[in-house]
């Protein structure tokens, strides 16, 4: 493992090519580049950017709550990517409510949902 950070390092420090702007999009990522000293080891013209975060990092628990009780309570199809299934609520996630028989689904696209509301119109 040594020589593979080693290499890597190697690798990065010898980037000659255009500038380069890089995008993590979790906060994990942002942590963990931080927590490692990535970011230091960058030649100049190759730069981070923190991005717009992860659903899991950025979502309120309140929309959570909403998404949940209109589910469970109002009976909507609710459509998520599955990493927010997993993010608790107050009182509990996605999955627990499509547990208890709620119509939660996992797409990949927004153009799911789409496609989804254009099958089952209300």
């Amino acid at each position: 493992m040594a020589g593979a950070i080693e290499r890597a390092q190697e690798i990065i420090a010898s980037y000659q090519g255009p500038p380069l702007r890089i995008m993590e999009v979790c906060g994990t990522h942002t942590h963990e580049i931080f927590r490692l000293g990535i970011r230091g080891m960058l030649p100049a013209g190759v730069s981070l950017i923190s991005g717009p975060g992860c659903p899991v990092c950025v979502t309120p628990v309140g929309f959570i709550d909403d998404a949940v009780r209109l589910s469970l309570e109002k009976r909507a199809a609710v459509c998520s990517f599955g990493d927010l299934l997993r993010v608790p609520g107050t009182r509990q996630s996605l999955s627990q409510a499509r547990a208890e028989g709620a119509d939660v689904r996992v797409v990949y696209s927004p153009l799911d949902c789409l496609r989804l509301a254009a099958q089952e119109p209300a």
